[in-house]
């Protein structure tokens, strides 16, 4: 399964970008031959010469853009699914297709054009010919500007996304929103998610990395997740879910006791427990805002989750004791199998 890879990732161009090269490379091109030569034929030669030039460059483009595009059944199902849900994959493969196959179809109005050009039997059915075929590339080009914005939306979403690597083991940083969980990765790992206080602060996933002993965990930080079912979420809501499903090699699910995050326990409790009955990956409860909280809530709270620790994000207090907890019991024994399936092969 491939994984995207950013610096393949095509620049796409606009219809009007490629309109402008269109009628760029058709000009560029000049009269050349034998003075003697009648002209009549010399005309007939240049244009030919144009209409080879610039059908040559705008269908070049449109293949190499197609083909460079992410081809959504070699992906690994994490960035295979992530398409589907922002930009649904039928219309994400309609819009590669159609572009891609745009270069047949200029090709052939070129040939068209060419054979036109070459039975021409005066100047006026030349220039009748040159109309034609620059009007057609035009109008082709023109109706391509749906699918070319879709694909331009597609890389800047791809370039915007971080760099995950499913084949990495990762921790998941699961919860409700505003309970930490930005805090939280930016406390164990490299990532520096950015962090605020009020609800949904995280739009899309961010990836931290922690090194062991030469080997690299991924540290997955995502949006919050709401107390609904999955057919009600919203598209970045489902992002979380994609992350917890194709990453997850553990998940820690971060508590907030108080009432600072806006929900209350037992939503919080509901979504701890729709995770757990959904997805296969280990699911570990953590307390977090200790700093502020309560002895009544942090009580309520290990009545409720049994967590596995309790820290604070505001100054890092118990996230390593927590991320050292998970790496033990999950990581270890996953590296330790991964080692012995290398020797068995």
């Amino acid at each position: 399964m491939e994984v995207v890879d950013k610096s393949k990732l095509p620049y796409v161009y606009t219809a009007d970008e490629l309109i402008s090269m269109f009628l760029a490379a058709y000009e560029r091109e000049e009269a050349r031959g034998s003075v003697a030569e009648p002209a009549f034929v010399k005309q007939k030669r240049l244009e030919i010469k144009r209409i080879v030039s610039s059908g040559r460059a705008v269908a070049s483009v449109l293949r190499r853009t197609a083909l460079a595009m992410p081809f959504l059944d070699r992906l690994h199902p994490f960035y295979r699914d992530l398409m589907d849900v922002v930009f649904g994959a039928q219309s994400y493969k309609h819009a590669v297709a159609k572009v891609g196959n745009a270069h047949l179809a200029v090709r052939a109005i070129a040939k068209e054009a060419i054979a036109a050009v070459r039975t021409a039997p005066d100047k006026g059915a030349i220039h009748a010919a040159r109309r034609m075929y620059r009007g057609r590339v035009v109008d082709l080009l023109n109706d391509l500007r749906p699918e070319l914005d879709k694909l331009r939306e597609v890389v800047a979403f791809l370039r915007r996304l971080p760099a995950v690597d499913p084949n990495l083991f990762t921790i998941v940083v699961a919860g409700a929103p505003n309970v930490g969980k930005s805090s939280f990765v930016r406390c164990v790992s490299s990532a520096r998610p950015e962090v605020a206080d009020y609800p949904f602060t995280t739009k899309q996933i961010h990836v931290g990395h922690i090194r062991i002993r030469g080997d690299v965990v991924q540290v997955v930080d995502t949006p919050g997740l709401l107390d609904r079912p999955l057919s009600e979420r919203n598209a970045i809501e489902r992002q979380a879910v994609l992350a917890l499903r194709h990453l997850a090699g553990a998940i820690v699910f971060l508590v907030d006791p108080t009432p600072h995050s806006g929900f209350p326990l037992e939503m919080q409790l509901n979504l701890y427990r729709e995770i757990s009955a959904s997805f296969q990956a280990p699911l570990v409860a953590v307390v977090n805002k200790v700093d502020i909280a309560s002895p009544a809530e942090l009580e309520r709270a290990r009545d409720l989750f049994s967590p596995i620790g309790e820290v604070s994000t505001l100054d890092c207090r118990g996230t390593g004791e927590v991320v050292n907890y998970v790496l033990a019991k999950f990581y270890v024994p996953a590296a330790l199998e991964r080692l012995r399936a290398a020797r068995r092969s």
